[in-house]
C-alpha cells in the first residue's frame, strides 16, 4: 500500500508462481517473518477479566502523527500512505488481510472461486450491507466502482499504478449479490490486489461516473470540507465524521464508530471515537505524547525517541515487521548517471549500517535487494560489493575522477514524508566521501515540490521510499522496472535483458523453480545494472500509553484504528 504516487505501468505485470495463490487461498500466508525484539508485542484482543470489578474502557483514543493525507481519500486517487490508511478504516474491500498475517480472509465478500482457466473470479458478497447515507451495498455498486476506476484511470492513481486496468478486462453482475471479475490473463495475485484500496467500493451518491476519456482526474472527488458530501467511503468500522485542512495539511481527523459496519456485531471498532492530531515534526510529536495530551504517537517519532520510551515505565513500545523500503535512484538522463561504472562505485561505497546503526539505532537492517527481506524470491544481490571502498575507487577511476578530480554530486531528498531523511542524507554523504574521490551537496525539499522535481526530471541522484500495495514480490519489481524507463521513479533506466526477464518470470507462472531463477536474475540484473540501490527495510513502531491495547503491526503495515482499545486506570 501501500504507498508513494506511481503512474500507471507500462509493462506485463509478473505473475507469481501458481502455488502461493493455492497456499493463501488454504489459508495460509506465504510470508514468513522472524524477528527477536524486546518490544511489546501485538495484540488484537481485549483483556478479560476472571473478577467481577471487570475494566472500564476509554470512548475516546487521541492518535498523534506527523503524516498527512496527500491529496484525496477517493480509491480513484489516494495512492499515499496516509490517504489509504484512511480508507482502509472508513472503508471496506471483498477480502482483507487477517490482522498480524498476510492470509487473506472475507470481509464484504464471504466467499469466492475462480474458474478453471484462471480468468474468472466470482465473489459472493454480504446482504444487508450500506453506506453511511443509507445507499445499499450490493454487485451493482462493487460493478460501478470499477467501472469509475476504469473510466477515470488515473496514471498516478492506484489503480492504473498496479496495473488493474490492464488486468481486469471487465466486471459482470451474475446476481444481486454476486460480482465477477473477468482478467485478461491469469493473474495469481489478483486475490491479493482485491484486496487494495482501489477495488474498494465507493458510495455512488458521492462518486461519479464521469464520461469516458474525460482525462486523469476527471471525476476523482477533492476534499473541500464537507465530510458528507466529500468523502466516497462508508462501508468501514468508522464513519469519517471530522477533516480539518488548512493549507493542504491536515489538523484534524475524527473517526465514529458506523453502526452499519458489516461486522459491528463482531465486537468492532473496539474504540467508539478515534481523533487523530497532526503535528509538525518529530518533536512536537514527541513532546505530546509525553505530556499525555494524545494516547498513541504512529508515525514518524526519531529512533531517539523510541529508544527512550522503551525505558520510560509509562510509556509502551510496539513493534513489528515492516515491508517499507527505502533507496536511491539515478535519472540516467542526466551525467554522469548515465555511466554504469559511476552508478557501481556510489552503490559499492555506501555502508548501510552507518544509516542503520547511527541514525536508526537498530530499528532499520540494511537491505541489499529491491525485494524486501522475508519475501520470497528475494536474495543479497547488492551484498557482494557493499562497503567496498577499494572496488569503489577502482570504478571511479575508470570512469577518469580521482582525488584532485573528483566525482561532485548532489544527493536531493524529501522532507516531511519519510523519517529521518537529514539524517540518511549526512549519513549517505559520508559514505561516499570516504572514497576521497566524490564531493556530496545535500539539498533538501518539501515532499511536493520534491516529487515534482522527480517527475519533471529535474533531479539526479534521489531519494525515494515504497510501501506495499499487497504483499507480492510483482509489486516490488514492476513499478521500478517500466519499459519505457519513466514510471513513477523516472530513472529512464531501459534494458531488454530486464524486460526479457519480467517478462518471462509471467510466462513461468506455473512453474515455481522456473520463476525463481528468474526473480533471481532479475535482482543480479539490478545489482549489475544499478537503476537504484536498496538502502535499509524498517520495522514498524508505535508509541503508547500503558493503558492502550490491541496495536497490531504487522508485514501490510496497514494501521488498524478499529483494534485499539485503552482503559481507564
Amino acid at each position: 500500500m501501500s504507498t508513494e504516487s506511481k503512474p500507471k505501468r507500462n509493462t506485463s505485470k509478473i505473475i507469481a508462481a501458481i502455488v502461493l495463490l493455492v497456499i493463501i487461498l488454504a489459508g495460509a500466508g506465504y510470508y514468513y517473518y522472524s524477528t527477536t525484539t524486546s518490544m511489546t508485542t501485538s495484540t488484537t484482543m481485549m483483556p478479560t477479566s476472571a473478577t467481577s470489578a471487570a475494566p472500564l474502557y476509554k470512548d475516546t483514543i487521541v492518535v498523534g502523527t506527523t503524516d498527512s493525507v496527500m491529496s484525496t481519500i477517493d480509491q480513484a486517487d489516494a495512492y499515499d500512505y496516509f490517504g489509504e490508511s484512511v480508507i482502509q478504516n472508513i472503508g471496506a474491500g471483498l477480502v482483507d488481510y487477517r490482522p498480524g498475517t498476510s492470509t487473506i480472509v472475507p470481509a464484504l465478500a464471504t466467499d469466492w472461486s475462480t474458474s478453471p482457466d484462471g480468468l474468472t473470479w466470482t465473489f459472493n458478497l454480504r446482504q444487508g450491507v450500506k453506506f453511511a447515507d443509507g445507499t445499499p451495498f450490493n454487485a451493482t455498486v462493487e460493478k460501478y466502482s470499477i467501472d469509475r476506476q476504469m473510466i477515470i484511470d488515473e496514471a498516478e492513481g492506484p489503480f492504473a499504478g498496479i496495473g488493474l486496468d490492464l488486468t481486469i478486462n471487465r466486471t459482470v453482475v451474475s446476481g444481486p449479490y454476486q460480482v465477477q471479475f473477468v482478467l485478461n490473463e491469469p493473474t495469481p495475485s489478483f486475490l491479493a490486489e482485491v484486496a487494495f484500496v482501489p477495488m474498494w467500493p465507493v458510495d455512488p451518491n458521492v462518486a461519479p461516473l464521469p464520461s469516458y476519456h474525460c482525462g486523469d482526474t476527471c471525476g476523482v472527488v477533492n476534499y473541500t470540507g464537507n465530510v458528507a458530501t466529500e468523502n466516497p467511503n462508508g462501508l468501514g468500522p468508522y464513519e469519517l465524521t471530522n477533516w480539518v485542512r488548512t493549507a493542504g495539511k491536515d489538523v484534524e481527523i475524527d473517526y465514529t464508530a458506523n453502526p452499519n459496519y458489516w461486522n459491528a456485531s463482531g465486537g468492532y471498532p473496539k474504540t467508539k471515537n478515534i481523533i487523530i492530531k497532526f503535528f509538525t515534526d518529530a518533536t512536537s510529536l514527541n513532546l505530546a505524547m509525553q505530556s499525555g495530551a494524545i494516547d498513541v504517537a504512529y508515525r514518524q517519532l526519531a529512533a531517539t525517541d523510541y529508544q527512550a520510551a522503551e525505558s520510560n515505565p509509562n510509556l509502551k513500545v510496539w513493534s513489528g515487521p515492516g515491508a517499507f523500503i527505502q533507496y536511491l535512484c539515478f535519472n540516467e538522463l542526466i551525467p554522469p548517471f548515465n555511466n554504469t561504472m559511476v552508478r557501481r562505485a556510489i552503490a559499492a561505497a555506501i555502508n548501510r549500517t552507518l544509516i542503520t546503526n547511527t541514525v536508526f539505532l537498530g530499528q532499520a537492517v540494511p537491505l541489499y535487494s529491491m525485494l524486501p527481506i522475508g519475501m520470497i524470491y528475494h536474495n543479497d544481490a547488492f551484498k557482494a560489493n557493499s562497503a567496498n571502498m577499494t572496488y569503489a575507487q577502482t570504478l571511479l577511476t575508470s570512469a577518469g575522477y580521482s582525488t584532485s578530480n573528483p566525482l561532485k554530486l548532489t544527493l536531493d531528498y524529501p522532507t516531511g514524508h519519510y523519517a529521518s531523511t537529514d539524517g540518511i542524507a549526512a549519513a549517505l554523504k559520508e559514505s561516499l566521501e570516504a572514497t576521497g574521490m566524490i564531493q556530496v551537496t545535500l539539498a533538501a525539499a518539501p515532499w511536493p515540490n520534491y516529487k515534482a522535481s522527480v517527475r519533471a526530471d529535474q533531479v539526479g541522484f534521489f531519494i525515494y521510499g515504497w510501501y506495499p500495495d499487497y504483499i507480492y514480490p510483482n509489486d516490488y519489481t514492476v513499478p521500478f522496472l517500466p519499459t519505457d524507463g519513466v514510471g513513477f521513479l523516472h530513472t529512464h533506466y531501459m534494458s531488454a535483458q530486464m524486460d526479457s526477464l519480467l517478462q518471462k518470470a509471467a510466462s513461468d507462472y506455473n512453474n515455481p523453480t522456473a520463476i525463481a531463477n528468474d526473480y533471481a536474475q532479475i535482482q543480479d540484473l539490478e545489482a549489475t545494472d544499478v537503476p537504484m540501490v536498496p538502502l535499509f527495510q524498517s520495522s514498524t513502531l508505535c508509541v503508547s500509553n500503558t493503558n492502550v491495547g490491541g496495536v497490531v503491526l504487522d508485514f501490510t503495515t496497514i494501521f488498524r484504528y478499529y483494534l485499539l482499545w485503552e482503559t481507564t486506570t
